[in-house]
């Protein structure tokens, strides 16, 4: 079988060829083929060229919508239908709901909506509006629910008026002796009330501030002159002449004398001594034993007396006194335990 030859070569040297109406010419090295035309050498597949036919995309390509309406991205490569969902976007502070008022933008789309108001409604003249009547031709008349007409002298027939008697004060009434005939003022004393004038002066009355109490500024000086301190070192370096200052620690009161603070009325100090003042239980304690008329309360010692001891007896002759005799010169005991006398006052016995 006859073989078709056609022009081959390198990418290169085919690009360089001149081809005849017809001819082909093929790139060994890429593959790309080349036709010889009228209108010169062209090539018949290039890369990423159109294709006759084709049944999806080579590369897929993604679809979404934005703005009043969204849509999520969909991808498409040509090889089946796409479908894709809008979401209309929604109106900022308009929840959903009936309106009888609504505002729209110039595109149709309602951006707003609200009720209708008072001022929202247009003045309509009676003539555009049926079964109203007129006062002088409907309901008029003196049967419930009907309205009332006045007369030629311009007022309503008294047959018409509800029976006051007894739900007005009549016009004689006097209040305080005042009569009702005008407009009545009453003063303070006219209610036995005191009056504003004489509320926190001088011959008038105290007024109570917002706890209930009067105020410091209406009392006497000496009410609030005290001043309490922690303790004497926080008072004011220099005192004022008829404040009495206490020392809350020690609760001792002092007064200034123009260059110290001297306490008002010194503290009793308890003690011995002769500017003290002798302890209360001490001094209970010596009454009562001063009180008793047998035993020794005062647990008083036959020696702090000069007493011989309770169990003392003659027998003990080594001893240098005898109950209350003093031995010496002229005194001794005997071995028997008995007391001789040498000589009282120069006399010999």
């Amino acid at each position: 079988m006859a073989k078709i030859q056609i022009k081959r070569g390198l990418q290169s040297a085919v690009e360089n060829l001149v081809l005849s109406e017809g001819e082909l010419a093929v790139a060994l090295d890429t593959g790309n083929v080349y036709i010889g035309t009228t209108a010169g050498k062209v090539h018949i597949n290039p890369k990423g060229g159109n294709a006759d036919t084709a049944s999806k995309l080579s590369t897929p390509r993604s679809f979404s919508i934005s703005g009043d309406a969204t849509a999520p991205a969909v991808s498409f490569d040509g090889s089946e239908n796409v479908q894709m969902v809008l979401t209309l976007a929604d109106i900022v502070n308009l929840k959903s709901g009936t309106y009888a008022k609504v505002t729209v933008d110039s595109k149709g789309r309602v951006t707003t909506g609200a009720t209708l108001e008072v001022a929202d409604i247009p003045n309509i003249p009676t003539s555009k509006i049926t079964g109203l009547g007129t006062a002088a031709t409907k309901n008029v008349g003196t049967s419930s629910d009907n309205i009332v007409s006045v007369q030629t002298d311009g007022k309503i027939l008294s047959s018409l008026l509800p029976d006051l008697s007894g739900t007005y004060v009549p016009v004689g009434t006097k209040i305080n002796g005042k009569p009702l005939t005008n407009d009545i003022t009453l003063t303070a004393k006219d209610v036995s009330a005191v009056p504003s004038a004489d509320k926190g002066v001088a011959g008038g009355v105290a007024t109570l501030d917002e706890t209930g109490k009067v105020t410091s500024s209406q009392l006497p000086s000496y009410v609030d002159d005290v001043s309490e301190y922690n303790d004497k070192s926080a008072f004011p370096k220099a005192g004022e002449s008829g404040i009495i200052y206490i020392a809350k620690d020690t609760n001792l009161t002092y007064r200034w004398s123009g260059t110290e603070y001297v306490e008002i009325s010194p503290s009793l100090a308890l003690g011995t001594t002769a500017s003290t003042a002798y302890p209360g239980d001490k001094g209970k304690t010596a009454y009562d034993h001063s009180q008793k008329t047998s035993g020794n309360p005062h647990k008083v010692t036959a020696a702090e007396v000069g007493a011989a001891p309770s169990g003392h007896t003659a027998a003990i002759a080594s001893a240098s006194a005898l109950g209350h005799i003093k031995l010496g010169a002229g005194l001794s005991v005997t071995s028997d335990g008995k007391l001789s006398i040498d000589a009282i006052d120069g006399g010999t016995f």
